[in-house]
């Protein structure tokens, strides 16, 4: 007979052990398939919020151009000496513009071209700002656009000699992310005093 010392109580446990860490491929095929049920737990949620914040981002910047096309316009027509004359007198007009109505002297620059050009991500409506009297108070666009930014100015005291000038913008668009993909409409407003001579 043996005689039982510690290390052959330990020899059953150390076999057991060295077999326990030897792994079949069944069981690392086992592992690989829950790595894979989690990946398509998680990866959905993962893409889903770098998509909203992509789509968020998007539309702040959008929104951020057109307070920056807001402020540029009131301030370009704070600078008109007058901002209307009666019918479409300067190159800048549409051709078959209709004459007998005030609009925009357009001098230096007309307010579209100038919201346009500082907000120049969002397209904005061409139509020429128009009232239909000479003592106007509010300059608007003709037709109105959809999807375009659409311009309207209102003139403290009358638009042939205005005290302030206010252009406000209005703007409706949809997210570019599916979960994001309803309309969102953004409007800004900017009003500049005008500086007598």
């Amino acid at each position: 007979m043996t005689p039982v010392t510690p290390m052959t109580r330990l020899a059953p446990m150390t076999r057991r052990a060295s077999r326990a860490r030897r792994r079949s491929p069944c069981d690392r095929r086992g592992e690989e398939g829950a790595t894979l049920v989690e990946f398509a737990i998680v990866a959905p949620i993962a893409f889903m919020l770098i998509l909203g914040i992509i789509a968020g981002c998007y539309l702040a910047f959008q929104n951020s151009a057109l307070h920056d096309g807001a402020t540029a316009g009131a301030r370009g027509a704070s600078i008109e000496t007058s901002l209307v004359v009666l019918g479409p007198t300067n190159a800048a007009w549409p051709a078959g513009s209709t004459t007998g109505k005030f609009c925009e002297s357009g001098l230096p620059v007309p307010i579209e071209k100038t919201v346009a050009g500082n907000a120049p991500l969002l397209k904005v409506n061409p139509a020429p700002l128009c009232a239909t009297s000479g003592t106007a108070t509010q300059l608007t666009q003709t037709p109105a656009v959809a999807g375009d930014v659409n311009i309207t100015v209102s003139c403290g005291g009358s638009c042939a000699a205005p005290t302030s000038t206010t252009v406000a913008l209005a703007f409706t668009t949809k997210g570019i992310a599916e979960p994001l993909g309803i309309t969102f409409n953004m409007a800004a407003t900017s009003r500049v005093a005008v500086l007598s001579p």
